[in-house]
């Protein structure tokens, strides 16, 4: 087994000497790089970025050096800039935070005295380059929609696409404009958001931060396409550090089935891989993941990849377990627990694989890495849940019982393949460990059969809290995790079979009557098979929106086009926009804009107006939706009389919710005051003057 394991890592690597200059032309680039970060930060952000694509020594090329550096800076950030803490966040911080990284990175291969042993660099093979067109791609593709739109534009775009949009922008608009992770708020209650996972939103306004001159901050609507470009970026990545998955686990079935010195393996593998990444791409596009974009789960999102490629590159042989996953295994537990806390029982298995192997390399030093990261990886989960079950205090019920009563807000995605997700990555691991693979077959399942750990205690949650177990929010968020995580292996599998049918019919039809298959033949066949994958990847599964005539577009199509549909919407953007901005005379109201339509479009812009509180978001929770008439002036009353500390601005732009306004300040002089909202929208112009 041994020997079949090394034999592929040799194979998937072929180390070169490295020229003398090699290292001098690093330390240039290197000290260009972090020049520009502090001259000129968006080009020396992106050169930075660049340098840790080439120089680090983890990986055996660009795409999988840049998708550890990934994992590895966000695995860091957790330790640099934890959740409610007072280090600061400025753009000092942010151009020194970049800084320090991207000179250990780079000085780890570059400087002799800690250099460590890695081959020379080489050109960029086709698959890196694909990677890359599909990454950069992708972020254009989600933030298109939103380029040159308006605030309200942008407001509208990411109000109607998903109710988490604003969840997740208020914790990023917080730690730029606080400057820090734990946020102070007006009323002394604790912060909404303040107890979630927030590496995310921390990332984004490091790389915000670090794109800037000076030390001025931004106003928090000018934050909001950042907002939308810094989702985009990660989503891109996320994904396409799943397409590396695809291509290098295809490069790993064709050696495992074919063996590595074969004629017909090798021609399976140098098109297999990218044929991977092209399958991948078909599902991520097409398919429903970027409806998880609309919906402002990028964290979720962010979160399975990071799982899927730490489980993955930490076990996929034993020789990478000692190479790299002693240290990308707890950085990327640090960062999943800052992400989406269940996704790291995903990680389990393969931390037994890289367990092993540092027992068999270094005995001694195996269960002192068991215990640190244990503790480390054991406590951070600990303090997690602790901040969420504090959170949820005054529930009546367990914690797995209120995780289980979770019954909304989850989106669409093929649901029966994500059941069988599991027990098609045990099977395929079962063929892969009957080869002698043992660390791959882990790398395989490990993943899939941790989160299914965590859907059976979700739902016993939704036993125990009455709620239907493919209702209940958690099990299907994990549901969708076990989906995503095995979509690299079916495209993986799927390229591996097909271009093999395709070797074997060309060398088929080669040998009829002396005939040889024409080399157009050939492609046009491969585009025969590549419509038909992408038609199934693109309509099976979910249930889109219907067309005239009834023609159902592709899951990824639609979540386009509900994306531009909703930045054309703009009037509530302008309401909110323009709500924010008539309320800004009141920083320490809380606002309540009357002509709304409930409680999303207040919690715009009380977050768009500064840090968002715990009880704010308990009264916008509660508002009843539009018109609110005498049950919105009832809960305003309400809350007068219970929260004596608490005034408030009322926001309204229809005549007749002026009137109304007028009277109830008259009767709350103290601790009410009215302001008109000017509206530009042509719909509403009639209304509008009292």
């Amino acid at each position: 087994m041994a020997d079949a394991i090394q034999a592929t890592e040799s194979d998937l690597s072929s180390p070169e000497r490295k020229s003398a200059g090699e290292p001098i032309i690093i330390g240039i680039a290197l000290i260009a790089s972090i020049a520009l970060l502090w001259l000129a930060p968006p080009v020396g952000l992106i050169a930075c970025g660049v340098m840790l694509v080439i120089a680090p020594p983890w990986g055996r090329g660009y795409a999988e050096r840049a998708v550890i550096s990934f994992v590895v800076l966000l695995g860091i950030a957790a330790i640099a800039f934890p959740r409610s803490s007072e280090v600061p966040i400025n753009t000092y911080t942010a151009h020194v935070a970049m800084t320090i990284f991207t000179v250990v990175a780079t000085g780890l291969r570059v400087f002799p005295p800690i250099a460590v042993r890695v081959g020379a660099l080489t050109r960029p093979k086709i698959t890196d380059v694909l990677l890359a067109v599909f990454t950069v791609a992708t972020a254009l593709w989600l933030m298109s929609a939103y380029l040159g739109s308006s605030a309200s534009e942008i407001v509208s775009g990411l109000f109607f696409s998903g109710w988490d949009n604003q969840g997740h922008f208020v914790p990023f608009a917080n730690t730029i404009e606080i400057g820090r992770t734990a946020w102070p708020t007006v009323d002394g209650s604790v912060a909404w958001n303040q107890w979630y996972p927030s590496l995310h939103t921390t990332v984004w306004a490091l790389a915000e931060l670090g794109s800037q001159w000076g030390t001025a901050v931004p106003s928090r609507i000018a934050l909001l396409f950042p907002y939308v470009q810094w989702t985009a970026v990660s989503f891109a990545i996320s994904l396409g550090a799943l397409a590396w998955i695809a291509s290098d686990l295809a490069s790993r079935l064709t050696i495992i089935g074919l063996g590595r010195t074969s004629r017909r393996g090798r021609t399976v593998r140098k098109y297999a891989q990218p044929a991977a990444i092209v399958a991948f791409a078909a599902f991520a596009l097409l398919g429903s993941p970027t409806v998880l974009f609309n919906f402002g789960f990028t964290n979720f999102m962010m979160g399975v990849a990071v799982t899927a490629v730490v489980a993955y590159g930490s076990a996929r042989t034993w020789r990478s377990a000692q190479r790299v996953g002693w240290f990308l295994l707890p950085l990327g537990a640090l960062a999943v627990i800052g992400l989406w806390t269940p996704l790291v029982i995903g990680l389990i298995p393969s931390g037994v694989v890289v367990l092993i192997a540092l027992w068999r390399l270094r005995r001694p030093l195996a269960p002192i890495w068991a215990v640190l990261s244990v503790a480390l990886i054991g406590g951070t989960v600990l303090l997690q849940s602790r901040a969420i079950v504090d959170a949820g205090a005054g529930s009546s019920g367990s914690f797995i019982e209120d995780l289980g009563a979770v019954g909304t807000g989850m989106s669409p995605f093929n649901l029966g393949a994500a059941i069988a997700a599991p027990f098609i990555a045990v099977l395929l691991a079962a063929l892969v460990w009957r080869r002698g693979h043992t660390a791959t077959a882990t790398a395989i399942a490990g993943s899939s059969v941790g989160i299914s750990v965590f859907v059976i205690i979700a739902m016993v949650g939704a036993d125990a809290a009455g709620l239907s177990r493919l209702g209940s929010y958690y099990v299907l968020k994990s549901l969708n995790a076990l989906l995503l995580v095995l979509a690299p292996m079916l495209a993986a599998v799927l390229a591996v079979g097909t271009v093999a049918l395709i070797a074997v019919g060309m060398r088929w039809l080669a040998s009829r009557d002396g005939g040889r298959l024409r080399r157009a033949d050939a492609w046009i066949g491969a585009m025969l098979v590549g419509v038909v994958v992408i038609t199934f990847f693109g309509y099976v599964g979910v249930v889109p929106t219907q067309y005239a005539g009834g023609f159902a577009g592709a899951p990824g199509i639609d979540a386009a086009a509900k994306r531009v549909g909703a930045t054309q919407n703009s009037l509530i953007g302008e309401a909110i926009i323009n709500g924010t901005q008539a309320s800004l005379a009141y920083p320490n109201d809380t606002s309540l804009l009357w002509d709304g339509s409930g409680t999303l479009p207040n919690l715009w812009v009380a977050g768009l107006r500064g840090v968002l509180s715990t009880d704010q978001q308990r009264f916008y929770r509660n508002l009843p939706p539009f018109p609110y008439e005498e049950k919105g002036v009832q809960n305003l009353e309400f809350s007068l009389n219970t929260n004596p500390d608490q005034n408030f601005v009322l926001l309204w732009f229809r005549g007749v919710s002026g009137e109304l306004m007028r009277g109830l300040v008259a009767k709350n002089p103290d601790r009410l005051v009215e302001q008109q909202v000017q509206m530009r929208s042509s719909i509403l112009c009639q209304e509008c003057s009292g």
